[in-house]
């Protein structure tokens, strides 16, 4: 019951810092939801120490990018008095050499940069790493009464020079890293979920862009008259559509598309991840990202996998069970040994699979399948979102 009361005790401490600390940029909002999203995905480069748990700001900066790629190129304001974010010039020029965010990761996360891009990415990474420790590092947590550095404090790295920067994992190793109690670690990782969902950091982040408050009796109704008053007055996504990441098409998913339409097209037989049977028809072929787009927002390789067209529609945006997982164990694994196998792939899903599931120099399968079976689980048990598996009965019922 102790622990039950801490966690709560936290989740109303986070809730304040949210809703009445000053918000003169969304920086605050930007640095909490890539530190819950980190949590919630279980991140490998999270260090537990004794009493902290330590954090590599470049993985905050990486998530940044993400957050804030749209919303720049649609012109929303993320800072007050007309200024501009220190980073977003910087971001602009990268947008105008990338068609979207993915392409921008997929080359930004490589192990080694080209001469061309090595500078630009190394500039970028310091300019927003230093932003997010002299702005909401620095100052998040004031209602908490204890001064600056209340919630987070800095621990530092080598510093980033382009000389010795080679890719994306010379700049993790040069990353400060930031320390968070691991009280409030563990209370993130409970309630992590409800505070970054609508009803508070992506609603007051709205709010913030849209300069005002929308009254209504709920904030249920507070979301969707916001997407729709923006959609009719600017014609444009919504900040909401922006930073929920709702539009379809920004899923990018065609190299691994390709590849298995290429391996049919040649005669090679494709099976279901899910339930196992043959996929025959192109027009049957789905890529199902395994854990949900809509909850962890993750295009990598390893998310994604085979399913027929009909079964995919089934599992939606469900959590695999324990069951099902065990039953498409080996399918999955084969899968990773096929993106492992081919110097099209091999490159990118490596070192995803470093950045997400494994620090690991030398990559294990097996390794990768429990980390991908811990995080999946994880919305299952913290979150309490519905698990699904693959019933033959039930698709012949159907």
């Amino acid at each position: 019951m102790g622990e039950i009361q801490n966690q709560e005790n936290i989740l109303l401490i986070f809730q304040k810092i949210i809703e009445q600390e000053s918000k003169t940029s969304t920086y605050k909002f930007a640095l909490l939801r890539a530190v819950i999203d980190l949590i919630t995905a279980q991140s490998p480069h999270i260090e537990e120490r004794a009493t902290h748990v330590a954090i590599p700001v470049q993985l905050v900066s990486d998530k940044c990018f993400f957050y804030y790629w749209d919303l720049i190129a649609e012109n929303y304001s993320q800072i007050h008095s007309g200024r501009t974010l220190a980073f977003e010039v910087q971001l602009k020029e990268l947008q105008s050499s990338f068609q979207n965010y993915w392409d921008f990761k997929q080359e930004f996360q490589n192990p080694n940069y080209s001469e061309e891009l090595k500078e630009r990415f190394v500039s970028l990474a310091k300019v927003i790493n230093e932003t997010i420790l002299k702005n909401p590092v620095k100052y998040i947590g004031t209602s908490m009464g204890q001064g600056y550095y209340s919630l987070f404090q800095v621990e530092g790295g080598k510093a980033i020079r382009s000389k010795s920067i080679s890719g994306y994992f010379d700049l993790l190793l040069c990353s400060p890293k930031i320390l968070l109690e691991k009280s409030y670690f563990e209370g993130l990782k409970v309630y992590g979920g409800l505070l970054s969902g609508s009803n508070s950091i992506i609603m007051n982040w709205v709010d913030f862009m849209q300069n005002k408050t929308i009254k209504g009796p709920s904030k249920s109704n507070k979301a969707e008259t916001i997407a729709n008053e923006d959609l009719a007055v600017y014609a444009r996504r919504s900040p909401l559509e922006l930073l929920l990441q709702s539009d379809l098409a920004e899923r990018q998913t065609a190299s691994i598309r390709n590849f298995w339409l290429q391996k049919m097209k040649n005669g090679h037989s494709v099976f279901c991840t899910w339930s196992g049977e043959p996929i025959k028809k192109i027009e049957d072929l789905a890529i199902d990202h395994a854990i949900p787009f809509s909850v962890l927002f993750n295009n990598d390789y390893w998310n994604l996998v085979p399913a027929k067209n009909s079964i995919n529609s089934k599992k939606s945006d469900k959590i695999l069970s324990k069951q099902q997982l065990s039953n498409s164990k080996s399918r999955l694994l084969s899968i990773w040994k096929e993106y492992q196998s081919k110097k099209e792939l091999a490159p990118i899903f490596l070192s995803q699979c470093q950045i997400s599931l494994a620090k690991d120099t030398e990559i294990s399968l097996e390794k990768l399948y429990d980390k991908f079976l811990k995080i999946n689980e994880g919305f299952v048990d913290l979150r309490g979102m519905e698990s699904w598996y693959f019933s033959k009965e039930a698709e012949n019922i159907n």
